[in-house]
């Protein structure tokens, strides 16, 4: 399994950035098959490897990430949420059903997520589940005070095929759905650490972010795209304490499916313009 780094400064990326997303072209998938990137590590693995990040009091107060932890013993959840919470769940809201979603797609099923947690009076707040070189987010809930199979049946029922159990023992991926593989089921140990929250590209470090690709050749201008799509995913997922979201508008993503475990950004379904009726 690949490990990167988790941090700003540990074994960093140059400049503390993650490395610029590529989509493969649509002339590819007729060529060789391509559709999308692949990531450096399994999905299995994924579920050992991931950060979360955790607003406890709600989005609009301090956050913590959940990252794998070199030590043997694991943070329990009531280091965070207090005593009584020997267990808690992260569910995602984001690739229901494992289809392609495009960014309105995942927008809307996390939405309708929490709209039902908050209907039902569950305990939870949000959370962002990413790879350590945030080539993927899922946006969710982590949810507290409810038994495992309430929790599993709710999120099958959200499309959702694994959710991610966390206990003193450390956070370990079960499966909602019978025939799923989610690899080792060891959990692994986790810390918990102060959310760096500077510039999501690069990781949370302070300083601006530098752009990638640019208007001089079809190449760059295909880099400068895929660098501004996966900017503004990063901006809705974890914000930005250093610029804040301002800068350049994101584009149109309505024709880009998102990344996700299986995999990097995708062409998605060709844009529907509406005549003048």
């Amino acid at each position: 399994m690949t490990r990167l780094p988790l941090r700003p400064g540990q074994g960093a990326f140059p400049d503390d950035q993650i490395p610029s997303p590529y989509i493969p072209a649509r002339s590819r998938a007729r060529t060789d098959g391509i559709l999308r990137r692949p990531h450096g590590e399994s999905v299995t693995d994924s579920y050992r490897s991931n950060v979360v990040r955790v607003w406890p009091a709600g989005s609009s107060a301090p956050a913590v990430d959940l990252v794998p932890a070199a030590a043997s013993i694991s943070a329990a959840p009531s280091d965070l949420l207090g005593p009584e919470c020997r267990e808690a769940f992260i569910v995602a809201g984001t690739h229901a059903a494992g289809r392609l979603t495009t960014p309105a797609d995942d927008d809307a099923t996390v939405r309708a997520l929490r709209w039902f947690l908050d209907l039902n009076e569950w305990m939870w707040c949000p959370t962002v589940a990413t790879s350590p070189d945030r080539g993927w987010v899922e946006a969710g809930a982590l949810i507290r005070g409810v038994p495992e199979d309430e929790v599993a049946d709710q999120a099958a029922y959200h499309g959702q095929a694994v959710v991610l159990r966390w206990d003193e023992r450390g956070l370990v991926a079960i499966p909602t759905i019978a025939g799923v593989d989610v690899g080792d089921p060891t959990p692994t140990p986790v810390a918990l650490v102060p959310a760096l929250t500077g510039c999501p590209l690069r990781r949370g470090a302070d300083g601006v972010c530098k752009t990638h690709g640019g208007g001089w050749t079809s190449g760059s201008r295909e880099a400068l795209l895929a660098w501004r799509l996966h900017r503004s995913l990063l901006l809705d997922a974890f914000g930005c304490d250093v610029c804040h979201g301002e800068g350049p508008e994101g584009p149109d993503a309505s024709e880009h499916f998102t990344p996700s475990r299986e995999g990097g950004w995708q062409w998605g379904p060709p844009r529907v313009v509406r005549g003048e009726e």
